[in-house]
C-alpha cells in the first residue's frame, strides 16, 4: 500500500462516515452519530430543564461512542501509525455490526455511536497528518488555519495540509448525499450496502496491507528494518 493508495482508502472510509452518520440523522430524529459536541450541549440542556430520563439516553449514546474509542485504542495499542491487520479487522467488524441495524430494536443510535467511535478511535496518519474520519470540526479547523496561512504567506505550509481536510469535508458531505438518497429509495436495505462497503474495504486493506514492504512509511523496507 503506497501513499496515495492509502490516502484514498482514508478518504472512502470518511465518505463511509458521512454516509452512515446522515442515514442515522434522517432515521433517527434527527440524532448524530459521529460527533458528540452537540450531544454533550443536549445533555447539560436536558439536565438544567431537570429531564433527567432525556439526560439518560442521550449519555449512552455518547457513552456508546466513548467505550468503542476505547476498544479501538485497546486494539491498535499506540499513537506512531503503522498498518497493523488491526486495522483491517475494526473495518470488517465495522461491517458485521453495520448490518445489525436492519433489524429494528430501541438502541439502534447506541450502536451506531458506538460503530463512530471504533472507527473514529483508529489513528490514521498520512505525511506526518493524523486524519480522523467520523467528524468534521477538527478538518474544518484545518482547512481555515491552512487558508489562514496562506493568506499570511506563510512558505512553510505545504499544500498537503490543505488538501487532507478538504478532501475529507467534500468526501463526508458526499457519502452523507448518497446516504440519504439511498435510504429514501430503498429504505433499511441500505444498511446492507453500507455493511457491504465497509466489507470491501476491509479485504482490500488487507490485501494492500499484505504487500506494503513498508508499513510505518519512515522510507526503509520493513524486511531491513526490522530484523
Amino acid at each position: 500500500m503506497g501513499k496515495k493508495t492509502l490516502f484514498v482508502w482514508m478518504i472512502l472510509l470518511t465518505a463511509l462516515a458521512g454516509f452512515v452518520n446522515a442515514i442515522a440523522i434522517f432515521g433517527f430524529d434527527g440524532m448524530t452519530v459521529s460527533h458528540v459536541t452537540g450531544l454533550v450541549s443536549k445533555v447539560a440542556i436536558e439536565i438544567a430543564k431537570l429531564d433527567f430520563s432525556s439526560a439518560l439516553e442521550i449519555l449512552i449514546i455518547i457513552l456508546s461512542f466513548l467505550v468503542g474509542a476505547i476498544i479501538s485504542g485497546a486494539l491498535t495499542g499506540e499513537r506512531a501509525f503503522y498498518l497493523h491487520k488491526t486495522y483491517g479487522f475494526i473495518i470488517l467488524a465495522i461491517g458485521i455490526l453495520i448490518s445489525l441495524a436492519y433489524i429494528d430494536f430501541k438502541y439502534k443510535t447506541c450502536l451506531f455511536a458506538f460503530i463512530m467511535g471504533l472507527q473514529n478511535g483508529m489513528v490514521v496518519s498520512f505525511k506526518g497528518i493524523v486524519v480522523r474520519m467520523t467528524h468534521m470540526s477538527g478538518n474544518l479547523t484545518d482547512l481555515g488555519v491552512f487558508i489562514g496561512y496562506k493568506i499570511r504567506r506563510n512558505k512553510n505550509e505545504k499544500a498537503i495540509t490543505g488538501i487532507i481536510p478538504g478532501a475529507a469535508l467534500l468526501s463526508f458531505t458526499l457519502g452523507g448525499i448518497v446516504g440519504v438518497l439511498l435510504y429514501s429509495g430503498i429504505g433499511n436495505i441500505v444498511y446492507f450496502v453500507a455493511s457491504g462497503a465497509y466489507l470491501i474495504l476491509g479485504g482490500i486493506y488487507f490485501i494492500l496491507q499484505n504487500k506494503c514492504i513498508d508499513k510505518d512509511f519512515n522510507g526503509i523496507p520493513d524486511e531491513l528494518e526490522y530484523k
